[in-house]
């Protein structure tokens, strides 16, 4: 990755890519050593920051939905009886104001769990990155990988909208009908990857991030299954015993949002354990996402110079370096570009890279 913007940020070397999954797979698994323990602190300070968040926005609004739970099931009865039921002023506002506070808190808290995984992606993307490619321009440790999706306002920016739109359009794609959350998720998840690695802002994040999905639906959906369903499911099945066996139960939860016998402190515990014990699995993500990232890139923009189309070819540059230089001035406006560089960002110039 350079200081420079550019389209296609592929760096030679000797290392031979496969597209296969049990490569995929093999390269992730040997990087998991180097990545889960940073990874695993990660979503435990992130936990300890958006528990405070959830904390500050919705502790009223769950005790309000609680309130109103009785008065609004006894609509629902009344209506089940007698579906001609005219309601009064007092029950028909209670009726629409109870859905309306319980889909927005449903959402927002739902949206609020994805915030973690998202952020963890953003912020170790690129030491990842540095361990799978050698770049001598990506971040050389943890802290620059952090650091480098929030160094500029317009990355700044772009980062917060992955976080918190894409968190917020998955959770309402799930609540739909579960596909279009699958589907929101295929589609955005090179995005990051789009941002962190190929230097992309805006809305190029995403469509850069979608062209690298294209025609993979079968092999990334097993991706996905495996770093992100699996846990989602694996999570049903022991969240509840280990959240009952500390006392953080529904019952306990009930006494400390109420306002005459309120405990922030519990609460805040209450919060924090569920999204770490919800997002712990999701160290994997990460390391599987780059690995494919890099694999699937290579695949694709490896031979970028190389056309069968007349138009096309007369459009590409054939540039001869040396394998040790690192940067060649672009023919058409004089840019200085790194090794790395198939396509000049100033004047779109196509280049074949070619090593003497």
């Amino acid at each position: 990755m350079s200081e420079n913007k550019i389209d296609v940020d592929l760096q030679n070397s000797e290392k031979k890519f496969d597209l296969s999954l049990p490569t995929i797979f093999k390269d992730s698994l040997k990087l998991v050593k180097k990545t889960i323990l940073p990874n695993l602190v990660f979503i435990f300070l992130l936990s300890l920051i958006v528990a405070g968040l959830s904390l500050l926005f919705f502790t009223e609004a769950k005790w309000a939905i609680i309130e109103k739970t009785d008065a609004y099931n006894e609509i629902l009865k009344i209506l089940n009886n007698n579906p001609d039921y005219v309601l009064s002023d007092e029950m028909n506002k209670l009726y629409w104001s109870y859905q309306t506070l319980y889909w927005i808190t449903t959402i927002s808290e739902w949206s609020i769990f994805l915030i973690i995984p998202i952020t963890l992606l953003i912020m170790s993307t690129g030491k990842i990155y540095s361990l799978y490619y050698e770049d001598e321009d990506a971040p050389s440790d943890w802290i620059k990988s952090v650091i480098k999706p929030f160094n500029s306002g317009k990355r700044v920016m772009t980062s917060l909208f992955l976080i918190i739109f894409g968190s917020i359009l998955i959770t309402i794609g799930f609540i739909i009908f579960i596909v279009p959350g699958i589907l929101i998720m295929y589609f955005g998840i090179f995005s990051i990857h789009s941002l962190i690695i190929d230097e992309k802002l805006g809305m190029e994040t995403i469509r850069g991030g979608l062209f690298y999905v294209k025609g993979l639906f079968a092999k990334l959906s097993l991706i996905l299954l495996i770093a992100i369903f699996i846990p989602m499911l694996i999570q049903d099945y022991y969240i509840s015993p280990l959240m009952e066996a500390l006392k953080l139960n529904d019952d306990n939860l009930t006494r400390w949002l109420n306002p005459t016998t309120r405990n922030y402190g519990m609460l805040y515990i209450y919060n924090f354990m569920k999204l770490f014990f919800k997002n712990i699995l999701y160290f994997f993500a990460p390391v599987i996402y780059t690995v494919t990232f890099v694999q699937i890139r290579d695949g694709k923009l490896g031979n970028i110079g190389i056309s069968n189309s007349k138009e096309d070819s007369k459009k590409v540059v054939i540039i001869e370096m040396e394998k040790n230089q690192s940067h060649f001035n672009c023919p058409n406006c004089n840019k200085k570009l790194p090794s790395s560089a198939r396509k000049c960002f100033k004047c779109k110039q196509l280049f074949d890279i070619r090593f003497k």
